[in-house]
């Protein structure tokens, strides 16, 4: 397969599994879309008796967070302090690092991939680092940046990719994402969002 026939395999095949998948030249031309699926999202729950304003209780019966809370840990400097910005125009919170401390609830989440498998539409991201971990598990909509330059036409293609990337580090962590979180552990009957987001998307970065 050609590059661009990988990537639009790629593309079908995550929309499958239930992402939003945009495309930009750079991280930057995407702040205001993340800005966007703020807007457009649900009150957070809180999950616990966090002090912080509540807002009305959700359709599930708790209370909601009242300042949208994103996290960016671990991107560059230059994103982190343009879309810091972004945010604090809005009156959102935006953090880089703590997620433990706000585990009651956070709105979105951003992470890099590493890289992309086309027949499934997955992304792996090395979760390594904790902030990175809860960014894609404890956030509501988790948003996964992805290089098309990444991107492998199957998952017997990243072996070497994954050989090299967790190398002889016996602490390392690395996570394949399909889409938002389901099961159907309870009765059989599917969940999403019991074991991580609610929602996710993919921004295809150039190069």
């Amino acid at each position: 397969m050609t590059d661009s026939e990988i990537v639009e395999l790629y593309k079908n095949k995550a929309e499958a599994v239930a992402c939003k998948i945009v495309e930009y030249k750079t991280i930057e031309e995407a702040i205001p879309y993340i800005i966007k699926v703020v807007e457009e999202k649900a009150p957070c729950e809180l999950l616990d008796d966090e002090d912080v304003e509540k807002g009305p209780l959700s359709p599930n019966g708790v209370p909601t967070r009242i300042q949208p809370v994103l996290a960016a840990p671990h991107c560059d400097e230059a994103f982190y302090k343009k879309f810091s910005e972004a945010c604090e125009a809005k009156g959102y919170k935006c953090i880089s690092k703590g997620l433990r401390n706000y585990l009651a609830g956070i709105d979105v989440g951003i992470a890099s991939a590493v890289l992309g498998i086309a027949e499934t539409g997955s992304c792996m991201v090395d979760t390594s680092k904790e902030d990175i971990r809860l960014s894609t598990m404890i956030c509501e909509v988790s948003i996964l940046v992805l290089k098309k330059s990444t991107i492998k036409p199957t998952l017997i293609s990243v072996a070497e990719d994954l050989r090299s990337h967790i190398g002889a580090s016996s602490a390392s962590y690395t996570t394949f994402i399909s889409g938002p979180s389901r099961t159907a552990d309870i009765e059989r009957v599917g969940a999403i969002g019991v074991h991580g987001s609610l929602e996710m998307h993919i921004i295809l970065l150039e190069g």
